[in-house]
């Protein structure tokens, strides 16, 4: 073949059905490529809302030692949640117990002494489509047989909500995750506090009014697919829950 020619079949360039061809492809890869990233984002999702909630207990911790009072990592429904029930959680602040009758007046160091509780900052929210789970926040089973659920939950008045019912775990002056107003005949388990990805809704599948985004079937039970969180400690001590085994699964 002779450059003459080569140049011929250059300048010929492509014909419709070869474009047509080319674009059918290039759809074809974007659209691969958009569905690989909102997945990812999703996951990214949920992943930065443990280390978001892992932060905030991090944060309660540190104010019960740096002030020698208790503290409460509280969850709540999203201020602009104007449901009925109100109980697609989502939005995270810090609490801690002021000693005291207003006055600086006050006996002994008991979370049940005369106080109130008073929140520490304006509160974060967990990313989009990421909401803290009651129904399968479970403790761990232990030896001693204790179980029951440490979470504790009462109606108090939070910035920009007014009365509402709240989800809280609580710490002692030592930064030691402890059972709900500290009862002493009450004790504590850890605590598993677990995140799903989903959306607001009802349906058979809804689990406290959010609809998973994915779901896994085990026999007649069917749970949130890729549900993440951590296991609070005793001690204060948090671990990661990485898999649907260490989330769901009881650990002996």
């Amino acid at each position: 073949m002779d450059m003459k020619h080569m140049c011929r079949l250059l300048k010929k360039g492509f014909t419709l059905v070869e474009l047509l061809v080319v674009i059918a492809i290039l759809g074809v890869v974007m659209t691969m490529a958009a569905g690989v990233l909102r997945d990812a984002g999703k996951g990214r999702g949920i992943e930065s809302g443990v280390e978001l909630l892992e932060s905030m207990i991090m944060e309660a911790r540190a104010t019960a030692q740096g002030n020698d009072t208790y503290t409460r990592l509280v969850i709540v429904a999203d201020p602009k949640d104007d449901s009925a029930d109100s109980i697609h959680l989502r939005y995270l602040l810090v609490q801690r117990f002021e000693k005291g009758d207003g006055k600086g007046r006050f006996d002994g160091t008991d979370v049940a002494e005369a106080g109130k509780w008073k929140s520490t900052s304006s509160g974060v929210l967990l990313p989009p489509g990421v909401y803290f789970c009651p129904t399968h926040s479970k403790p761990l089973p232990r030896e001693d047989g204790a179980s029951g659920s440490m979470i504790g939950q009462t109606v108090t008045t939070i910035a920009r909500r007014g009365k509402v019912l709240i989800y809280y775990v609580e710490f002692d002056e030592k930064g030691r995750f402890v059972a709900p107003m500290a009862d002493p005949l009450n004790l504590t388990c850890p605590q598993r506090l677990v995140l799903i990805n989903g959306r607001l809704g009802r349906g058979r599948n809804a689990v406290d009014g959010i609809v998973p985004r994915d779901t896994v079937r085990e026999g007649r039970t069917v749970r949130p697919a890729g549900a993440k969180g951590i296991c609070l400690w005793p001690s204060g001590d948090v671990s990661l829950l990485r898999t649907e085994e260490q989330v769901f699964q009881d650990v002996h």
